[in-house]
């Protein structure tokens, strides 16, 4: 989610400790959950013409394998209820 850290020349991942204080610690999965509210707002916000409004807008014409659903941004609304906004 924060990428990795560039340390002496060598790349590593952000420990638990590190993401704690970065999201001030507060709880991850309302941080993850903000974090793409905040996302689908911005693709609200763009114009039709640009491509990730057209992916996000995008509907596929042949259906997914029998599996578990996949998480989709329509599941976005069930977010906005769970945090009470």
């Amino acid at each position: 989610m924060f990428g990795p850290t560039k340390e002496n020349q060598t790349w590593r991942i952000k420990n638990n400790e590190e993401l704690d204080k970065l999201i001030k610690h507060g709880n991850i999965v309302n941080y993850i959950k903000a974090q793409r509210l905040s996302w689908f707002g911005h693709i609200q916000r763009m114009a039709e013409a640009r491509a990730a409004k057209k992916i996000f807008k995008w509907n596929p014409l042949t259906t997914r394998p029998r599996e578990r659903p996949k998480y989709r941004w329509e599941n976005i609304i069930q977010d906005l209820g769970q945090m009470e906004i």
